[in-house]
C-alpha cells in the first residue's frame, strides 16, 4: 500500500513538473508572439512612404491595409488559437507586403481547401515558415523564386507545406538544423520556435520536418491533428 501511495505521489509530482514546464513554455511563446521583426515593420513603412511620394496612393492604401490585417490577426484579441483560414490570411498579408518589396525575386501561391478552413490551431505557425523561405531561400538565390504554401487533408491530420526553389542548404547545414529541431536547440532560421510550439500543443510525433538540397530549394512540412487538445 505504501509503495502504491509513493508511486502515486511521484506520478503527481512529475505531472506538476510537466505542467509547469508547459505553462512556462507557453508564456515564452506568447512573449515571442508579441515581438515583431522591426526590419519588416520599418521596410513596410518605408515602402508606404515611397508610394505616397510617388503619388501611388491606392497602392499605399492597399499595403497599409495588409499591414493592419497582419497585426490584427497577430493580436487576435489575446487568443492563442485561431482557425486555419485566419492563419492563412495572416500569412497572405505578410506575403503580399513582401511581394511588393521583393517583386523582382519572389512570387508565391497559397492553397487551402475549403473543408479545412475552420480547423483550429495555434497561431503563428505558417508565417514564420514563409518568412524563412523568403530570407533564407529566395533572397539567397539569383533570379526569381517561387514560394508555395499548401494545406492538405490527411483524414485525421492536416499537412502544411512551405516549399521554395531558392538557394537551398548544404548537407552539413541541413543536418545541423535537423539535429537542432530534435534537441530543441535554437540555431536561427525561426523553425525551432515553431517546432517547440507544435510539440507543446500536440506532443510527439508532431512537429516540423525539413528537407533541402543546395541549389534547388527547401521543403518544410508541418503535420497536425485536426483535433486540438486543451493545454
Amino acid at each position: 500500500m505504501d509503495r502504491e501511495l509513493e508511486k502515486a505521489k511521484i506520478e503527481q509530482l512529475l505531472a506538476e513538473v510537466e505542467q509547469e514546464r508547459r505553462l512556462r513554455h507557453l508564456a515564452e511563446m506568447k512573449l515571442l508572439q508579441a515581438q515583431v521583426n522591426p526590419h519588416f515593420l520599418y521596410n513596410t513603412l518605408d515602402a508606404v512612404m515611397w508610394l505616397v511620394e510617388a503619388e501611388k496612393q491606392q497602392e499605399a492604401v492597399e499595403m497599409l491595409g495588409q499591414l493592419s490585417l497582419f497585426f490584427r490577426i497577430s493580436l487576435s484579441k489575446g487568443q492563442d488559437v485561431i482557425c486555419l483560414k485566419e492563419e492563412i490570411e495572416h500569412t497572405r498579408s505578410y506575403m503580399e507586403i513582401q511581394k511588393r518589396c521583393y517583386h523582382d525575386i519572389m512570387d508565391y501561391t497559397i492553397t487551402l481547401p475549403h473543408e479545412l478552413e475552420e480547423i483550429r490551431l495555434p497561431k503563428l505557425i505558417i508565417q514564420p515558415l514563409a518568412e524563412n523561405a523568403l530570407y533564407h531561400g529566395a533572397k539567397q538565390k539569383r533570379g526569381k523564386s517561387m514560394i508555395q504554401i499548401a494545406c492538405q487533408d490527411l483524414e485525421e491530420d492536416i499537412l502544411i507545406t512551405v516549399k521554395d526553389n531558392g538557394a537551398g542548404m548544404k548537407a552539413d547545414q541541413l543536418m545541423e538544423l535537423q539535429q537542432a529541431l530534435k534537441q530543441g536547440k535554437h540555431v536561427g532560421f525561426g523553425l525551432t520556435a515553431v517546432h517547440e510550439r507544435i510539440r507543446l500543443y500536440y506532443g510527439e510525433p508532431y512537429g516540423v520536418k525539413i528537407n533541402s538540397k543546395y541549389g534547388e530549394g527547401t521543403r518544410v512540412e508541418v503535420q497536425l491533428p485536426k483535433e486540438l487538445l486543451p493545454i
